[in-house]
């Protein structure tokens, strides 16, 4: 499924109990924020930001979405990086599919013996 939110396009798909998001933008590349430059106000938030782009998108509330068993919330913030939230429950990978920055969603499960 693709949705388009503000300045931003995130394409989701589900697969094997997992649910990977896509960001792209028509402004310019989009990168997944790294930790080390970046302080997270919640635990539970990943941002994206355009790259080298010359228009800053306009910021947004937040709105939520939900896709199977798997939810998040999406917002826009006054620095035009694309804020996802998404339940603490969920173990969050990081790959990068075709050039592009992508997160894995997945729910945490005890490990079988």
């Amino acid at each position: 499924m693709q949705i388009q939110f503000g300045s931003y396009n995130i394409r989701t798909h589900e697969l094997d109990n997992k649910l990977s998001v896509q960001v792209t933008s028509d402004l310019g590349t989009v990168h997944l924020k790294e930790e080390d430059t970046h302080a997270r106000n919640f635990p539970n938030e990943m941002c994206f930001k355009i790259e080298n782009s010359t228009q800053i998108p306009e910021a947004r509330g937040l709105k939520r979405y939900s896709f199977g068993d798997y939810t998040f919330i999406l917002g826009i913030n006054y620095s035009g990086e694309l804020c996802l939230f998404h339940s603490v429950r969920l173990y969050v990978g990081k790959k990068v599919i075709n050039g592009i920055d992508t997160l894995t969603l997945s729910f945490l499960s005890e490990p079988k013996a």
